[in-house]
């Protein structure tokens, strides 16, 4: 014979008892925790200031006389000015991506 499902309060939905809740998404880790998704810090970078690491930055212009964007900037290279807001510009590095010539199959001889 079934278990009746337990019935709670009219603005919350009914628990059936043996029927854990899965998300489809969660994944089977067992007693391990999941993975944990590689973020970078919220850190914002100022122009002058050399660039740590060549990849796609979020580009954050001062009283919004422009959305956010994206660029891609080269490691060694300092961040540069805005031609409107000048050095009230940030940077939020987004991901890391090599640049290609950076890669010893690809570097020119």
């Amino acid at each position: 014979m079934r278990p009746q499902p337990q019935l709670l309060p009219a603005n919350r939905r009914q628990i059936s008892p043996r029927r854990p809740v899965r998300s489809r998404l969660a994944g089977n880790f067992g007693d391990e925790k999941p993975p944990r998704r590689e973020r970078h810090p919220e850190r914002f970078s100022v122009p002058g200031a050399p660039i740590p690491e060549t990849g796609i930055y979020e580009v954050i212009h001062d009283n919004g006389h422009r959305g956010p964007h994206e660029a891609v900037l080269h490691r060694g290279d300092l961040f540069p000015e805005c031609d409107t807001c000048r050095t009230k510009v940030r940077f939020r590095l987004i991901r890391n991506a090599p640049y290609i010539f950076d890669d010893e199959d690809f570097a020119p001889e």
